[in-house]
């Protein structure tokens, strides 16, 4: 049986008092107005492309949303702070990323396969699918983990990355506010070993199935523990931990599935029976979508 946390501290204070800084100046109308236009025409093309989109976001809203309500962390609203700017993510970054990202590996998918022939894809997709599936996934998770600890560590990616940190109330629909580049960036170093090596595409479509999934529940605003499972599968306070600014829990918990291997390389962080009181970075964030498009672009991010 899933175990469930005592409630949350009481010093949770999402609602906290915005810095002033240049995002939060009044911009001209003409500058809105073309803002909104353009957000919008991403929003139409995003929903062209995929069709079912709107269905998919509907059913996760109708899962996540109640289970929320029913067991949730913090007190918060449905429509909390920015839900707009976070449903404008998810509906246009998939597109956006999956440009960036055939361009990104479609040169070393060909010189790789070039190089090492299909003998070891051969195999690969030879075996059943269980065996692949648990093959991807841990291939996956460590190439993950790397790619996750590299957009902390290294300043470059960490100004597109930490566009996702600036999650201060986290439910489902935040788990979708991630900057394009970012995404390609984890994204190819977690897809091309599974598409060198050969992986059936049922048992691709599958990993990526689960992952997306999983994503969306770890970020969710639930206080599931799962008991000693923790240990094994990433949870909702596992991954809480990771978006909370408290000084001794920065830089935690980075693999996306298995947090066995942040006990591995020393970067675990799970306190028995505590939750974050606050999440976040301590640096203001734009409020609209094309605004945290072009933050990690502005000299001094």
């Amino acid at each position: 049986m899933t175990a469930v946390a005592p409630p949350p501290p009481p010093r949770y204070q999402p609602d906290r008092p915005p810095v002033p800084t240049r995002f939060e100046h009044p911009a001209t109308t003409a500058g809105s107005t073309l803002a909104i236009v353009a957000t919008g025409l991403l929003v139409v093309v995003g929903l062209l492309v995929r069709s079912n989109l709107v269905f998919g976001i509907v059913v996760l809203a109708a899962i996540f949303i109640p289970i929320e309500r029913l067991a949730s962390l913090h007190p918060q609203k449905v429509f909390r702070a920015m839900w707009k700017t976070d449903l404008v993510h998810l509906v246009v970054n998939n597109l956006l990323a999956t440009i960036g990202l055939v361009i990104a590996i479609a040169v070393p998918i060909v010189a790789l396969r070039a190089t090492l022939g299909t003998g070891l894809a051969d195999v690969v997709r030879a075996q059943p699918f269980w065996l692949q599936f648990v093959e991807a996934l841990l291939v996956a998770e460590v190439a993950g983990y790397w790619a996750h600890r590299a957009t902390h560590r290294v300043p470059w990616l960490w100004r597109f990355h930490k566009v996702h940190h600036s999650i201060s109330e986290m439910d489902w629909l935040a788990a979708g506010r991630l900057h394009p580049i970012d995404q390609v960036f984890v994204r190819s170093c977690v897809i091309l070993p599974l598409v060198v090596l050969g992986f059936s595409r049922t048992t691709f479509g599958a990993y990526l199935l689960v992952a997306t999934l999983w994503a969306i529940f770890i970020h969710a605003n639930v206080r599931f523990t799962f008991g000693p499972l923790r240990w094994i599968i990433a949870t909702p306070a596992y991954h809480h931990w990771h978006h909370t600014n408290d000084d001794d829990a920065v830089n935690r918990n980075f693999a996306g599935q298995l947090p066995l291997l942040d006990m591995v390389f020393g970067t675990f962080r799970l306190p028995k029976g505590r939750w974050p009181s606050t999440y976040g970075i301590d640096e203001p964030v734009p409020p609209t979508y094309l605004g945290q498009l072009a933050w990690p672009l502005h000299r001094g991010s």
